[in-house]
């Protein structure tokens, strides 16, 4: 045995051993300092918000229904006494109509979500898109419960149809069968192509009259695959059918800013002495689009960003008259940031809910920040998936007596595998709002 040179008796390393030593040494540094970076660029989106985070509680959750296959994309009514109908497709987007009703048992109070209801109409089961649905009280004091479904061409998977309309005169027990407007039919009738229509009627906003009161009149919304944003006015004959006024171009002098910027499935707000237009910005390089009118829709604001509290996919508002406050539901997607580790091109926490008052929601779409960004932003469901494939958060609103009522699908816990159907029900005072 050799010895070293302090004569202990010990092998001495071979040059192999100690270069070995090196690299190993080195590749863990450099492991040390990528994770460094990784965590040091890693931005949960929540710490971009201009207001304060409040995460609802899991106990204000109901699991309206969850299944092994993929649920999503639903829609609430407010229905009479207080009951609430949601719909949603069976399928990501498309699929079988289903419908369920939260209303109150008999004898003891209790409110539950039904099972999906099977006397639906049979043109429901081969929808093309996700539905909408709302309550109209005519001036007569008549109800009518509408539910929409567009008919796009997914891309030419389909072929592009117009929007299907199916009535109910009052809450939603008894339907008509789908009647098609602005498809195939018409467009062959009238020598032109049909509509490509997406998310049909992402909005439903009633009109007033001369003397500022309500009439029987509606303006609805929806889009197309080249983001060209339309209106089409709803109306009823005189034996109670809808009547859909032939689709125009929405904000037209705008149009080609808009659909640079992907502007689409569009909410307005209804603040009474304006109309205030929320949109997604789809093509993931900027803050969500507003602007406002104060016709009718007649013209409209230049289009301004939205901050990040407001910015995301498919707003829904709600008023609440207990607080002065709405709660606008969305589905949060920011324009991600590339490093050496992901070039996700958003993000997002999940599905959220934006509260402020009016003046503050105004002075946002018009680019003005003097009364702030609102109240709080209220996570309402922290999605699984926070990157590039964020599926959650389009909804359905509902507010009674200062009670919000929200639904909307995701992946909501760990153990999901596919997007189910989530109810949340609160008062904004319970947040300490």
């Amino acid at each position: 045995m050799e010895k070293d040179t302090l004569g202990n008796g010990k092998k001495k390393l071979s040059g192999k051993w100690i270069a070995l030593v090196v690299i190993v040494c080195a590749v863990v540094a450099a492991c040390a300092v990528l994770l460094g970076l990784y965590y040091g660029t890693l931005q949960d989106p929540l710490d971009l918000m201009e207001i304060p985070v409040i995460e609802l509680p899991v106990s204000y959750r109901t699991t309206v229904a969850r299944t092994d296959a993929y649920l999503g994309h639903p829609d609430l009514a407010l229905a009479d006494g207080g009951d609430l109908i949601v719909v949603y497709p069976q399928g990501h987007g498309r699929g079988k109509i289903l419908m369920q009703r939260y209303e109150v048992s008999a004898g003891n109070n209790v409110r539950t979500w039904s099972e999906p209801l099977l006397d639906t109409p049979s043109s429901w089961e081969n929808s093309q898109e996700t539905p909408t649905i709302y309550r109209l009280t005519l001036t007569d004091g008549s109800v009518k419960t509408v539910l929409i479904s567009g008919c796009p061409s997914w891309n030419g998977e389909e072929k592009a149809n117009g929007f299907n309309c199916s009535v109910s005169d009052g809450d939603g027990y008894e339907w008509t069968e789908f009647t098609n407007w602005y498809g195939e039919e018409w467009a062959t009738e009238n020598d032109t192509k049909p509509y490509d229509v997406i998310v049909a009627m992402s909005s439903l906003t009633r009109m007033r009259g001369e003397d500022g009161q309500y009439i029987d009149k509606w303006m609805g919304t929806f889009h197309d695959y080249s983001f060209t944003n339309y209106y089409t006015y709803l109306t009823f004959d005189e034996q109670g059918n809808a009547v859909w006024s032939e689709p125009q171009v929405l904000v037209p002098d705008q149009r080609d800013y808009y659909a640079e910027l992907g502007m689409c499935e569009v909410e307005i707000v209804d603040t009474g002495d304006a109309w205030i237009l929320l949109g997604r910005a789809n093509a993931r390089n900027s803050g969500s689009l507003a602007c406002v009118s104060y016709d009718q829709g007649a013209t409209w604001s230049e289009i301004k960003e939205l901050p990040n509290c407001l910015t995301g996919d498919r707003h829904k508002a709600e008023y609440d008259p207990t607080t002065g406050r709405w709660l606008i539901s969305f589905r949060q997607v920011l324009t991600g940031k590339e490093t050496i580790f992901s070039s996700d091109r958003i993000m997002g926490a999940g599905w959220v809910a934006w509260t402020g008052d009016t003046q503050t929601l105004l002075n946002l779409a018009l680019g003005n920040h003097d009364t702030g960004y609102g109240d709080a932003l209220i996570l309402l469901g922290r999605e699984k998936d926070t990157s590039a494939n964020i599926d959650c958060g389009y909804s359905g609103t509902a507010n009674v007596d200062g009670t919000f009522t929200l639904v909307s699908y995701g992946e909501f816990d760990k153990s999901a595998t596919n997007p189910y159907i989530m109810a949340v029900t609160f008062r904004l005072s319970d947040l300490g709002i």
